[in-house]
């Protein structure tokens, strides 16, 4: 009996201790690199583990997280490694083989296919698709808030938005290039990226044009496709096998020897790591193909990227400002007719009647320090107004008193005067007044009172 019980244990735990030669499976996967151990870690429907070149299985352990872990993609920063998903949002790390979410954020669902990359051991997401747009947005993940924040950058042309581009990064420097971007032609869908490669120079956040990539036909997303990056050269598939050096702005062309549907991938030496399809099986696996596996004889070698001319270069500069012109233009015009289209939804005040008036209907219920406050934040424009100066308007001339008979006086009028707007208009009294602090004196409030609810005829 009790070598029954020993032999029963041993074939349950024999599935976490054995090797196993080809892991082939169906459904969803993530695979990466654990950046600690430098193995690789493959979760297959969220429930079962593989670690390492042979792929041995572990326990499944872990906090809760939001959505999939097939739609999570990893970063490795140092000997951390961290998952995060593909539209943004939720942060996970992976740590002493179990994932522990990080985050204080959610599911942004916003810059699927952005171009995703870690600088100075921070992790950044540029452009992307959601939410029925392109984005040419710039993120970040600030790890002491645990939030997502967005990150300010300069170009003398407005970006075009972008998704599914390629990228790689050259110390300070990140390139990107092709994708897709939206077809105003159409309601739904998306066109081709032109091949004009651009360069953000991380420290200024600065973008600029770096000119044409030459060589490549086709340049919008490619599913599917071997793409990864090592610290000197980027590869890709086409119809051949293409090597990008950036160093010495070359394109390599080889045949391409082999070629299978490829799921998910990373580079490791002179390895990928990678998952692939068996046509035959109909299912998905585990590989570790040493680089030449797919890197044939060459067949040319041209310029990666071809410079800008100095007649482009002004055509391009002329171009660039008669754009930004017509669109300054655009928005000038289009806010002008805005305005005038869009009806008044405030309290009106009629100098020749002397009148106010809301929805063109005369309000009878403001007294005469209500009037002489609303006249006084009229001739303000809607800007902020010190404490010290409304309160000038409600000193008495004839008789000295003190200041905090004065400030009570104030007090009782905004009062007044807010109930009776936000039971004219509907609106909540919090609403009808904003405060912050005097820039010269930090202990006087301004405030702006009925802000954007006050208009002169």
């Amino acid at each position: 009996m009790r070598n029954l019980i020993l032999l029963l244990l041993l074939f349950c735990l024999l599935p976490f201790t054995t090797k196993a030669q080809k892991i082939e499976f169906n459904g969803e996967f993530l695979l990466f690199r654990e950046a600690k151990t430098k193995q690789p870690v493959l979760i297959i429907n969220d429930s079962l583990v593989y670690k390492g070149n042979a792929m041995r299985r572990i326990a499944f352990k872990h906090t809760e997280y939001p959505a999939k872990l097939q739609e999570y993609k990893f970063f490795n920063i140092d000997t951390k490694t961290y998952l995060v998903h593909e539209g943004c949002g939720p942060v996970l790390e992976y740590r002493n083989d179990s994932i522990v979410r990080i985050d204080n954020s959610f599911l942004h669902r916003n810059q699927y296919r952005a171009v995703r990359f870690v600088y100075n051991k921070e992790i950044y997401f540029y452009g992307g698709y959601g939410l029925f747009t392109f984005k040419n947005i710039l993120t970040k993940y600030d790890f002491q808030t645990r939030e997502w924040l967005e990150v300010k950058t300069f170009s003398e042309v407005p970006m075009e938005t972008s998704a599914g581009a390629f990228s790689y990064l050259i110390n300070d420097d990140l390139y990107v290039f092709g994708g897709n971007t939206k077809d105003e032609t159409k309601v739904e869908g998306a066109k081709q990226f032109d091949n004009t490669i651009w360069r953000l120079h991380l420290p200024t956040m600065q973008w600029s044009c770096q000119g044409k990539v030459s060589g490549i036909s086709k340049l919008e997303y490619l599913s599917n496709r071997l793409i990864c990056n090592n610290q000197e050269k980027t590869y890709f598939i086409t119809d051949v096998f293409n090597v990008i050096n950036p160093e010495k702005n070359t394109l390599e062309k080889f045949e391409l020897k082999f070629y299978s549907l490829i799921f998910s991938n990373y580079f490791e030496g002179k390895n990928i790591i990678c998952i692939l399809s068996d046509d035959i099986k109909k299912t998905k696996y585990f590989a570790i193909l040493p680089i030449i596996t797919f890197k044939g004889k060459q067949l040319s070698t041209s310029t990666f990227i071809t410079p800008l001319s100095n007649d482009h270069k002004i055509a391009f500069f002329l171009c660039s400002i008669i754009i930004l012109l017509g669109l300054i233009l655009l928005f000038i015009y289009r806010k002008k007719i805005q305005n005038k289209m869009k009806p008044f939804n405030g309290i009106l005040y009629n100098q020749e009647k002397e009148l106010f008036f809301y929805k063109s209907k005369p309000i009878t219920v403001f007294d005469e320090q209500e009037k002489r406050l609303l006249l006084y934040l009229l001739e303000q424009n809607n800007q902020f107004v010190s404490l010290n100066n409304i309160n000038q308007l409600f000193e008495h001339s004839y008789q000295p008193e003190t200041i905090s008979a004065t400030v009570k006086r104030r007090e009782q009028t905004v009062t007044r005067l807010l109930t009776k707007v936000s039971k004219i208009t509907g609106i909540d009294e919090k609403e009808l007044i904003v405060e912050r602090k005097n820039s010269e004196d930090k202990r006087i409030k301004d405030l702006k009172i009925l802000p954007n609810l006050l208009k002169m005829e």
